[in-house]
């Protein structure tokens, strides 16, 4: 009712003020003397809430956008460096019915547990071709493959290693080395859990070819094609029998690279993917204050999870941890090559993989309490160690600075002193 009883220009603000103060109140139902619905019930009303969301910024990006294009006075603008029109589908109004914005909201495809996708995407499903031509036997079984081997590890770690031993006192009697790897174990098992999880989630969007677009549209997670919309709508049945097709706009996790990449930033990329594009859409660009932009889209992230102290702990500290990474990037990693790049890669990505593996025992933990009780008994110590980090790095990086502006200096002065030796 928000999104079709209100002005396109502020209807995506009223919706997500609207949806996640329903959301809150869903969650805070039992202070009302109602019941709490189920966890289950909770993962399809944050599915819901990104939908209908989603869809209100859909709506009011595409208005923004065609009114841009009207007043720009050449296509270059929309054009990308190989000449490709980029974004095509912003030059069309997207205004859905009531019935549609229903239909798109309860759709049971991705439903329960994800993946999220734009409306567009779900429209495209039953106007275009794509869905009958793709192999969805074939991008199926491809995509189950690894989920025996998932559920096999999350069952022997967590039985191994189960999350209750770190609030146990002989937990806190072991050795510190160990205890401060056992995170290790737990985040391990958790990643196991939601591969499986993601990738049956993708395996529904598979089997009956929602999410297929050809390769050409250059897909990415969430969003679906990025160059020749307007093209591949105007494809012909025999062109899309020939074309080659994939599923990267319901894509919702690339395990190698989650498990590889060396920076936190980068992890969070290629973790639950499309949920992270619609936090880069909906909040991350289109808040207005720049220095506050990522902490917005960590605090929504949060608020999206739930209202437990664990989000916060996990979630909203990963700002603070981006900080430090970030000068240690541009400082060592991004310039260094050969076997000084591996070196330094490993280290980054062992301090970033302690610190998932340090954050997701509260996520894991949830309440105040016991993630106090377990932190304690750690001496806090990460915390300090991310302290430590960001206090050296802004220093290194003022050491940096300065050496940098004297040996410009110096280059300057030699470059007028040679000069100087030509004239005479």
């Amino acid at each position: 009712m928000a999104i079709k009883g209100i002005t396109v220009k502020y209807c995506h603000i009223v919706t997500f003020f609207l949806m996640f103060g329903y959301l809150f109140f869903f969650r805070m139902a039992d202070k009302f003397g109602l019941p709490l619905s189920s966890g289950q019930t909770n993962l399809i009303q944050m599915i819901i809430v990104l939908r209908v969301v989603g869809v209100a910024f859909e709506i009011n990006g595409s208005w923004l956008a065609v009114g841009k294009a009207k007043k720009s006075e050449s296509k270059e603008e929309l054009l990308s460096k190989d000449g490709i029109v980029k974004d095509a589908d912003f030059l069309e109004i997207i205004n859905p019915t009531f019935i549609d914005l229903f239909h798109y909201s309860f759709n049971y495809i991705g439903l329960l547990t994800g993946p999220y996708y734009r409306y567009r995407t779900f429209d495209d499903y039953f106007r275009l071709p794509f869905s009958k031509y793709v192999d969805c036997f074939g991008f199926t079984i491809n995509t189950l493959r690894m989920v025996p081997l998932h559920i096999s590890l999350y069952l022997a770690l967590s039985n191994i290693w189960p999350l209750e031993y770190v609030l146990s006192e002989e937990h806190n009697n072991r050795h510190f080395v160990y205890r401060m790897l056992y995170p290790w174990a737990l985040f391990a098992a958790f990643r196991q859990r939601i591969y499986s999880g993601m990738t049956l989630a993708e395996s529904v969007c598979t089997s009956v070819g929602f999410g297929a677009y050809p390769v050409k549209g250059r897909n990415k997670s969430g969003h679906g094609p990025t160059v020749g919309y307007l093209s591949l709508k105007e494809m012909s049945d025999d062109e899309a029998k020939r074309t080659q097709y994939d599923f990267n706009t319901v894509e919702s996790v690339d395990m190698w690279g989650s498990e590889t990449v060396v920076t936190l930033r980068d992890s969070m990329k290629v973790w639950n993917k499309a949920v992270q594009y619609w936090v880069a859409m909906v909040v991350y660009k289109r808040f207005p204050i720049k220095p506050l932009k990522i902490h917005a889209a960590f605090f929504v992230s949060v608020i999206w999870h739930g209202y437990h102290a664990g989000y916060f702990f996990c979630i909203y500290f990963c700002p603070f941890y981006l900080m430090a990474e970030d000068i240690y990037y541009k400082l060592y990693y991004k310039d260094a090559t050969g076997t000084k790049k591996k070196i330094i890669g490993f280290i980054m990505w062992f301090l970033r993989s302690h610190s998932k593996s340090y954050q997701a025992v509260a996520f894991l933990l949830l309440t105040f309490d016991r993630i106090w009780i377990y932190y304690s008994s750690m001496h806090h110590y990460w915390y300090g160690v991310w302290l430590v980090f960001l206090i050296l790095g802004y220093i290194l990086k003022q050491v940096h600075k300065i050496n940098r502006l004297k040996k410009d200096a110096d280059s300057n002065v030699g470059n007028i002193r040679e000069k100087n030796e030509k004239t005479q």
